[in-house]
């Protein structure tokens, strides 16, 4: 199907010609990025593993640029175990053009497949792995290259079943703008992210080394520690907390509890990965061959390879579970290899051995030397092995089997000429006799000395979160050196518990030898950090993290934003500060500010419009001045009225509007002598702000008198707006 966004269904290129060269063959898989198609490179004449991008990814043309970038990049690198780039680039699909990658094919199938078909892998198996992984990350981190997202998936084999890391750089490009926000990273990876992933912090090597750890810990015992069934549960599950180990891991479980460490900066390199489980395979056996999804033509045991990608075969050792039967290697020219030199003719094989019997026996020839190399059996009848094989002087060093022979001595000839081309009388091999009973003898005596003066060995019970009383009464009669050490730990917070010992469960150690039991002493402290000035949700998430809890208390505060941390303090213990250790889940109190505290509203009715600026401007509020109004009972500069009632509350910064008395609205008295008559007094009276009333005579006669209130007003006079006037007139 296809996906939203995308315009082509991936199983819709299947049998085209892909970019004028790629015939596609097959659809391996669709995710929500990219497509894996198996094809034909058609220029080359060979098989080639396609990986398409989404096109709805790779419209962005900052992508394309970081693509090129990137692949451009990762195809310069070489190494065997780095799956190698052929092709990159942007090409046609449908309607539309995409990004694409072109590697070498890998029908091995990944480690992913075989947890899927529930296989299981032994330590030793999961060591040689992680080797291998190991060198191609080392390779690659010396090089500027993190992976970013190294899962099973990853790890993907081929026909010479040699490991191959995938995606180096594609993986790191797609997967950078989804862990911008960690709770959208998909499940799937969120299980083998490192803690510093999870927290959004920068990564390098380690986060490698940390993604490798946990997946070889899966393999080996079918467990992935952290896992949960949503990103955000498996992100926080890991941070802060130690990779958990046990005896199933046998010697790789201290090589795990470093690589695994929470701390980046704690955590193995690849490099320093890779030595350690060097170290700790001398400790392990031989591996079985993987149980890969597909094998070689010519498959053989991996106890008869000589190398690990040599497909045609090794060295038959004979003698059964890798015993190899004494050899005895003789000089010609000393007097007890006359017999041998008889038996031997002129081609070097099909002579008679003492019983009269036919054997065959092969004399390379190396350089100017010849050595002829004889098994030797403790039988007095049988001093020349049947269907021997002569090994070359230098590969003696490299074979196992001959460094295990109880004794050897060499047979060199001079010149290039093959054994057997002389011969003598045959004499009994007195001396080979001899040498073989005294062999004998000298095997006997060690085996008995071994038995008699052998050191005891005792295996290491699991003593994690025991009691250190009781794990010293189990160990008691071992015989060990043994001490003890006090560490604080969040594996076995309960003081008094073992929480791990060096060597680990399941080793054995013989008596005498140093036996470290470190018992707990408390959790593991927590570094208090600096809470002020910021918000409370990036506080509580730094307490969270180091496992403290958080009690916030909210105040109200003139100067600090709303929601940032004014203070914070231990409660019990104010003296402690920023970078003291406290135990986990130790309260730490918040003081959080809620801004400024709310203003009561005052009552400024009454009072002169400067004195109650001066009031608001001391409560951080604004007074806003209306338009002023008359007042009779107002005097003037004092506020009549406000908008808001006294004792309202209100936010510092809000603002209150307030009208201003003018005092009363008074007129002068106009100079009525230029008035003939009633009516042109009434209009210069109207036009000063009173009032007129003719009480007797006519309107258009002179004038007798005009009273205001029964008084005789006088020019300049200061009345009411309004007043009335009476008059009189003839």
């Amino acid at each position: 199907m296809t996906p939203p966004g995308d315009p082509v269904d991936p199983a819709q290129l299947v049998d085209t010609l892909f970019a004028d060269r790629f015939r596609v063959r097959r659809l391996v898989s669709e995710g929500a990025n990219t497509a894996i198609y198996v094809a034909e490179d058609e220029e080359h004449g060979r098989n080639v593993t396609l990986k398409l991008i989404r096109s709805s990814l790779a419209a962005s043309p900052s992508f394309r640029a970081q693509f090129d970038e990137s692949i451009r990049s990762v195809a310069a690198m070489s190494h065997p175990n780095i799956a190698a780039v052929y092709d990159w680039g942007m090409a046609r699909v449908g309607n539309t053009s995409t990004a694409y990658v072109v590697i070498e094919a890998l029908t091995g199938g990944s480690l992913r497949d075989l947890f899927d078909r529930g296989r299981r892998l032994s330590p030793s198996q999961a060591l040689g792995i992680g080797l291998e992984a190991c060198r191609g990350l080392d390779y690659a981190h010396r090089r500027g290259f993190v992976h970013t997202e190294l899962t099973p998936s990853k790890l993907v084999f081929g026909d010479d079943r040699r490991l191959r890391i995938i995606d180096f750089g594609l993986a790191r490009l797609l997967g950078e703008p989804v862990w911008e926000q960690p709770d959208s990273v998909p499940t799937h990876v969120a299980w083998y992210a490192s803690p510093e992933q999870g927290l959004s912090h920068s990564v390098d090597g380690t986060t490698d080394v940390y993604a490798l750890c946990l997946t070889l810990h899966e393999a080996v015992t079918g467990v992935l520690p952290f896992r949960n069934d949503s990103t955000v549960a498996s992100l926080s599950a890991r941070v802060g907390k130690l990779m958990p180990v046990s005896a199933d891991l046998g010697p790789l479980a201290a090589v795990f509890e470093r690589a695994g460490r929470p701390a980046a900066d704690d955590r193995a390199t690849a490099a320093e990965f890779g030595k350690e489980l060097m170290h700790a395979a001398s400790k392990l056996p031989r591996p079985e061959p993987l149980p890969l999804l597909s094998t070689g033509l010519f498959d053989t045991p991996a106890e008869q390879l000589r190398s690990p990608d040599d497909p045609t075969g090794g060295v038959f050792r004979p003698g059964g579970e890798g015993t190899a039967p004494a050899l005895v290697v003789i000089p010609l020219d000393e007097p007890d290899a006359d017999d041998l030199v008889e038996a031997i003719d002129a081609s070097g094989s099909a002579v008679d051995d003492a019983a009269g019997e036919d054997i065959d026996i092969a004399v390379p020839q190396v350089g100017t030397e010849e050595l002829v190399i004889l098994p030797l059996d403790t039988g007095i009848g049988a001093n020349i092995q049947r269907n021997s094989v002569a090994v070359p002087a230098s590969e003696q060093e490299s074979e196992p089997y001959l460094s295990s022979a109880p004794a050897t001595r060499v047979m060199p000839t001079v010149g290039t000429a093959p054994v057997g081309g002389r011969r003598r009388p045959r004499g009994f091999p007195w001396k080979i006799v001899l040498s073989v009973i005294v062999l004998a003898a000298l095997s006997v005596l060690g085996v008995l000395a071994t038995q008699l003066f052998r050191t005891p060995v005792y295996r290491v019970p699991e003593l994690v979160g025991v009691p250190e009383a009781e794990a010293l009464n189990l160990i008691a009669a071992n015989g060990w050196e043994i001490a003890v050490q006090r560490e604080r730990n969040d594996v076995v917070p309960i003081v008094g518990q073992v929480w791990r010992t060096a060597p680990q469960a399941g080793i054995d150690l013989a008596e005498g030898e140093p036996f470290l039991i470190v018992v707990s002493d408390g959790p593991t402290l927590r570094e208090l950090p600096d809470s002020t000035g910021v918000l409370l949700s990036e506080a509580q998430t730094r307490l969270i993290e180091r496992g403290l809890d958080v009690e916030p208390v909210e105040q109200f505060d003139e100067v600090v934003t709303d929601g940032v941390v004014i203070s914070w303090s231990v409660p019990g213990d104010p003296t402690l500060s920023t970078g003291s250790l406290v135990e986990p889940h130790t309260s730490i109190r918040l003081v959080v500010s809620l801004g400024p505290a709310p203003r009561s509203i005052p009552n400024v009715v009454g009072v002169l419009l400067g004195d109650a600026r001066v009031e608001f401007d001391s409560l951080g509020l604004v007074l806003t001045e209306e338009a002023p109004q008359f007042s009779d009972e107002v005097p003037p500069g004092l506020v009549i009225s406000q908008n808001l009632e006294p004792g309202t509350e209100v936010a510092r910064g809000d603002d209150m509007s307030v009208i201003v008395s003018k005092g009363p609205d008074l007129v002068a008295f106009p100079d009525l002598g230029a008035a003939a008559n009633f009516d042109e007094a009434a209009v210069l009276l109207s036009q000063a702000g009173f009032g007129a009333e003719l009480i007797f005579g006519d309107a258009q006669g002179e004038v007798r008198e005009y009273t205001i209130d029964g008084g005789v007003p006088k020019v300049g006079d200061s009345f009411h707006r309004g007043t009335v006037v009476q008059f009189k007139a003839l």
